[in-house]
């Protein structure tokens, strides 16, 4: 028992294992403490709460020798391994990965009903053909155009069928000439000239 004792005074360095304690203060008294192996020491001064903390310590190091605990024995607390940081990321984008790949295969093998939905569901909302038929019937322009124009017209008051008038006149002055194709000037005749 004495020589476990030895032993764990012998092995006892917090900082040698990479363990870095936490000095707390609260009004007069201090605390040192250690969240690896959740050990603290408290007193109304610094160096009386780390003279309590050591020995807590070493009592925790010895019961750890004593009963072969020291396997048990946590990771410094703010360090990580670089192995463990690269082994969750590796996972994250295999998981991201794998999601996006089960996405994109999924909307191609949905792709073709998609399709066939949108085209009925198109064909639903969109009349059936853009141009009425009866539009494309030359009687219609022939007969009925001009039955409809002429009813539409005789509703018209006087008034307002004066201002068509005028308005239809004076846009038909305006644009014969520019519809009117160009002729040319015919050149003056010139006097033949004498030689005498």
């Amino acid at each position: 028992m004495m020589r476990n004792e030895t032993d764990a005074q012998k092995s006892f360095s917090i900082e040698s294992k990479g363990f870095h304690p936490v000095i707390l203060r609260k009004d007069d008294s201090f605390c040192v403490y250690l969240p690896e192996w959740k050990v603290s020491g408290v007193g109304s001064s610094l160096e009386e709460a780390y003279r309590q903390f050591e020995q807590n310590c070493k009592a925790v190091e010895a019961h750890a020798l004593e009963f072969g605990l020291s396997a048990l024995t946590p990771e410094p607390y703010p360090v990580l391994k670089r192995g463990a940081v690269l082994q969750e990321l590796t996972l994250f984008f295999v998981k991201v990965a794998s999601s996006a790949f089960i996405v994109i295969l999924l909307v191609v093998l949905l792709l073709p009903n998609i399709a066939a939905a949108l085209r009925h569901n198109l064909k639903e909302m969109l009349p059936k053909e853009i141009i009425p038929v009866e539009l494309k019937d030359p009687k219609y322009w022939a007969l009925q155009f001009p039955a409809q124009m002429n009813a539409r017209l005789d509703r018209l008051k006087p008034e307002e069928e004066e201002k068509m008038r005028n308005d239809w006149s004076k846009l038909l002055g305006r644009t014969v000439p520019i519809v009117s194709p160009l002729t040319c000037q015919p050149l003056a005749k010139s006097k033949p000239v004498r030689s005498d």
